[in-house]
């Protein structure tokens, strides 16, 4: 491996930096809070010269998101392997309320951002180490044992993509520190969740469609 030359030590220091700073304004004023001027003000650096870098503010959003979609997937690999392949998608659920809880601003940017549609995040969300990916793995590792059972107008995507929303949904609730999660345990509610969404593809007469 060669070594770095003291000029690119010091460039990829101050990238770091640059995306440190930008992580802690994030964090204390959303993503919206972001701006170029306040970014280097922060690091004593002109806005023009932060270009040297990066080529947009933008980029730089992107940059923390790839690094929070990488945090997530690490939170969602730590479940261990060898759980029967329910109770893995059961704990993958509830590690992905824990990077909610424990790393809002990465949250919050990560799906701001895939919502405005950005093409290089939108990529990076789905590829093979993505947490979509693994969760797509974890339900199709729960259809091969039975327990849950594809058709032709629910497929694994489909139902990879609903249970997305719901522990996504929980996740954004939680956030909001609604009445009824001050009271309410969101693991123990997470649970229950999981199970009747189970019960409900087990069940082929559950709210036929219609359509």
């Amino acid at each position: 491996m060669l070594e770095l030359s003291p000029r690119q030590r010091r460039y990829y220091k101050t990238k770091e930096t640059i995306l440190q700073t930008a992580r802690e304004i994030i964090a204390e004023k959303g993503p919206d809070g972001l701006s170029l001027r306040e970014l280097a003000r922060r690091i004593d650096y002109s806005p023009s010269g932060l270009y040297e870098y990066f080529n947009s503010k933008e980029e730089i959003v992107t940059a923390v998101c790839v690094e929070g979609l990488g945090l997530l997937s690490n939170y969602l690999n730590r479940v261990p392997a060898d759980l029967s392949p329910a109770d893995r998608l059961l704990e993958m659920g509830l590690a992905y309320l824990d990077f909610a809880r424990e790393h809002p601003e990465y949250f919050r940017l990560i799906f701001a951002s895939l919502s405005h549609e950005q093409t290089h995040l939108a990529k990076e969300a789905m590829n093979g180490d993505s947490p979509y990916h693994l969760l797509l793995q974890a339900v199709q590792a729960v259809i091969e044992t039975g327990e849950f059972t594809v058709s032709e107008d629910f497929d694994l995507e489909d139902m990879a993509f609903s249970l997305w929303a719901l522990v996504h949904g929980l996740a954004v609730l939680e956030q909001t520190h609604l009445t009824k999660f001050q009271q309410e345990n969101p693991t123990q509610l997470y649970r229950r969740a999981l199970r009747v969404f189970g019960e409900g593809l087990r069940n082929k007469n559950f709210l036929p469609d219609n359509s």
